[in-house]
């Protein structure tokens, strides 16, 4: 079997086997949950109707980071609750009837816009607003601990709620495990699969010069510079696309803090950058910097600005695609 059959089998195994940890947990079952009993008799006897009933109120029994959820067998009323969730939903067919945003009244993510018209914000991803989540009627409401636990109990007295332990690195288990909670498991399955294939092509097409091509990853704040590691989100789409990272970045941490004297640490032969910061430590000190001029990346024109939405911000598979796009456009397409 060569390369591309080995990896595509890996990337697979990948797949199923968080479609199976998905399934279970030794927490205990979250006592508030309930569903609805309805339908009709027609056609059926007593016993069959109550049998009915029964399954429609069980539904399916979800395990998450929070305890264990009972949700419909096809949701089709979701209330998502940050980027990621809203990301992947929608990539799995589901368009939410509610999200939030970064910032209060801020619009939804460029990169989602021709798939967001209709979707009521909730607020911001930080203070949602649980009146208009319970005027949405969702059957599914999808958010993280790390973010949300706090009013967790007032989610789900709304409606079965399922959290995701945390967000950015743990991105494809967080599909995975929001695709079991809406029902689309398998969807969830093609896309994981879709992403995988692209990310072989890339190494196909990089041949030699994939392994001596070292990244870097830098969000520049006002007062110094974040560089984001390998479990930062952006950093897992680099290492999946096989690109190493300069001997002082190879860490497994989320990110690290540097000042502008220690800009010898953001060496690499390619730098993405992203900030919201219009008067951000790059443009308002480094670029005079006489270390930064001598780094081999900026030597080389290769200081690249990108997409915080996707970057930073998405957390879900259509923004890892869209960093995906961007390695290609700057590493293959040249």
């Amino acid at each position: 079997m060569g390369k591309k059959g080995i990896l595509l089998v890996m990337l697979l195994s990948l797949a199923l086997a968080l479609a199976a940890c998905g399934g279970g947990s030794n927490q205990q079952p979250d006592a508030s949950q309930a569903g609805s009993e309805e339908g009709s008799a027609n056609g059926h006897t007593e016993d069959e109707h109550e049998a009915g009933d029964s399954e429609a109120a069980v539904g399916r029994t979800v395990a998450h980071a929070m305890g264990e959820a009972i949700v419909p067998e096809q949701a089709e009323r979701v209330v998502v609750l940050d980027n990621g969730a809203l990301d992947n939903v929608l990539a799995l067919g589901v368009k939410p009837v509610g999200a939030p945003t970064v910032f209060l009244d801020d619009p939804f993510p460029a990169y989602l816009v021709d798939q967001t018209e209709g979707i009521r914000n909730i607020g911001s991803i930080d203070e949602p607003n649980l009146e208009v989540i319970a005027e949405l009627r969702p059957d599914v409401i999808l958010g993280s601990k790390d973010t949300h636990e706090a009013i967790y109990d007032k989610l789900d007295q709304i409606a079965p709620t399922v959290f995701v332990e945390t967000l950015g690195y743990t991105w494809k288990e967080n599909l995975y495990l929001q695709a079991e909670a809406i029902g689309k498991m398998q969807e969830a399955a093609d896309v994981l699969q879709a992403y995988g294939e692209r990310l072989l092509e890339f190494r196909e097409r990089m041949g030699d010069r994939l392994t001596e091509t070292e990244v870097s990853i830098l969000r520049p704040r006002s007062d110094h510079i974040r560089i984001y590691l390998k479990q930062s989100f952006s950093g897992t789409i680099v290492e999946d696309a096989g690109l190493p990272r300069p001997p002082a970045q190879d860490k497994a941490e989320f990110a690290a803090q540097v000042s502008e004297e220690q800009v010898e640490d953001l060496a690499g032969d390619v730098i993405f950058w992203f900030s919201r910061d219009t008067d951000n430590i790059l443009k308002t000190k480094l670029m005079n910097n006489p270390i930064w001029q001598q780094l081999e990346a900026v030597q080389a024109g290769k200081v690249i600005e990108v997409d915080t939405e996707t970057w930073l911000s998405g957390l879900g598979v259509q923004a890892a695609n869209r960093i995906v796009d961007d390695l290609f456009a700057h590493l293959v397409e040249e």
